[in-house]
């Protein structure tokens, strides 16, 4: 099922679960991955707010960034909401680079574009999406289910932010390099 923003589509917190919700308006709740302590105090006391049109550009353009990366289309959906809740409403981070690989390339992506960083102890290429990119670091969530760092696990759209010299350019694997690595 895919969905598609609409101005019945309703933010909130819910203190139950601690997370910023958005009610879909179709019987549907998406609740973010961001438990209260990650939050903005804004977040933490909205009342419900409207899903504005600004939301749905950045989900949009997250959602189209996704579609690089074979995930079902559900969690394209949720990896774009859960940029939408990052960008918006989560307390800034201080980054956490030093899990990553430096590169001499300094490539400042772009609000949602896949990318890569690549572990500094294993060498191992993980993808995520940049959600808040800024001059020397961005914000970014994890885009496949698990990484594995060496003192705790990340699961899906988990977010870290990393300074922009960690991060490499994702390039799509093609047919030719599948059957290159084959022979």
């Amino acid at each position: 099922m895919k969905i598609r923003p609409d101005d019945q589509w309703r933010w909130y917190f819910d203190p139950e679960h601690s997370r910023v919700m958005l009610d879909l308006a179709n019987g549907m709740v998406f609740r973010s991955r961001f438990p209260a302590k990650m939050l903005t105090n804004y977040a933490m006391t909205m009342k419900e707010m409207a899903f504005s049109v600004d939301d749905a550009a950045l989900f949009y353009t997250f959602e189209e960034h996704s579609r690089r990366v074979n995930i079902a289309p559900a969690l394209r959906a949720e990896l774009a909401l859960n940029g939408v809740v990052a960008l918006r409403f989560m307390k800034p981070q201080m980054p956490k680079s030093w899990y990553f690989s430096h590169f001499s390339l300094i490539a400042k992506p772009e609000h949602g574009e896949i990318v890569q960083l690549q572990l500094q102890d294993n060498g191992i290429e993980a993808l995520f999406m940049a959600v808040e990119v800024g001059d020397n670091a961005s914000l970014c969530l994890l885009a496949q289910q698990t990484l594995a760092l060496n003192d705790r696990v990340m699961n899906f759209c988990d977010p870290i932010k990393v300074m922009n010299d960690r991060i490499m350019p994702y390039i799509e694997p093609t047919q030719s390099s599948i059957y290159d690595r084959a022979i």
